[in-house]
């Protein structure tokens, strides 16, 4: 279905996206090069929480104007009939909008007639990434009227690079999350002028360890680790190790 210089061309993007670790920057490269391969008119890359809520600030908005992202942000991602597969899709997906519902139900749709059909995006596809049983992200591609459906040679080029996008948009996302969890600590660790010892404990704490845990790690005494772990209730304000790790975590 695809000849030598569309396989070269998905190796070339494939070997560009694997460098990069950057959530931000693999985002927009993402959107970008899928260019080279799939033409569309306007596109999208969200990650979400725990709870297939959009995270805000980890997002990329392509060809939309700002309002058209806020509408769909803040109203129409909760009206958006992809919403239909969170509930039956087990592993990362990809998706095409005419597949998703018959047309006339599809059509009659608020997210259709009020978002897409306005925007003249009538048609869209996109992958659904899904990690360790958890919806992660979404990449979607639409198109106008002018260009009409996606074929089935797009949705096979985003079947060959699904699992190599839900791999780097993972890295690229857990990369960013041991930074920020990183920053938390050291801004905790300034904040309350805690000792180089009270710092490790803090860590170590922040992973899970138990007391005793914290002793093999350390090579100190129960007694010791207890006594690091009250100066850190009294600096930091808390009264449980839970209090603490939220405390430090807050903004992440």
């Amino acid at each position: 279905m695809l000849n030598e210089q569309e396989w070269n061309t998905i190796n070339s993007i494939l070997l560009e996206l694997y460098t990069i670790e950057d959530i931000t920057v693999l985002s927009q490269k993402l959107m970008k090069v899928i260019r080279m391969l799939i033409p569309f008119t306007k596109g999208y890359f969200v990650l979400l929480d725990e709870e297939q809520r959009i995270i805000a600030d980890k997002t990329y908005f392509l060809g939309m104007e700002d309002a058209q992202v806020r509408q769909y942000l803040y109203h129409y991602y909760d009206k958006d009939y992809l919403k239909y597969l969170y509930e039956i899709a087990v592993e990362t997906t990809v998706y095409k909008d005419t597949g998703i519902l018959a047309d006339e139900i599809r059509k009659s749709t608020e997210f259709y007639r009020k978002f897409l059909k306005p925007a003249d995006i009538p048609f869209g596809c996109g992958i659904l990434m899904i990690r360790n049983g958890r919806i992660i992200g979404i990449f979607n591609l639409f198109r106008s009227e002018t260009l009409g459906d996606f074929t089935e040679k797009d949705i096979y080029i985003l079947k060959v690079l699904k699992k190599h996008i839900e791999n780097v948009v993972y890295k690229a996302f857990q990369t960013g999350r041991t930074a920020a969890a990183q920053n938390c600590l050291d801004d905790t660790f300034e904040r309350y002028s805690l000792t180089n010892r009270e710092g490790e404990i803090l860590k170590l704490l922040s992973k899970g360890l138990s007391n005793s845990e914290i002793c093999e790690q350390l090579l100190i005494s129960l007694s010791t680790v207890k006594k690091h772990i009250y100066n850190l209730y009294k600096k930091t304000g808390v009264s449980s190790r839970t209090q603490l790790i939220n405390l430090v975590y807050q903004n992440v």
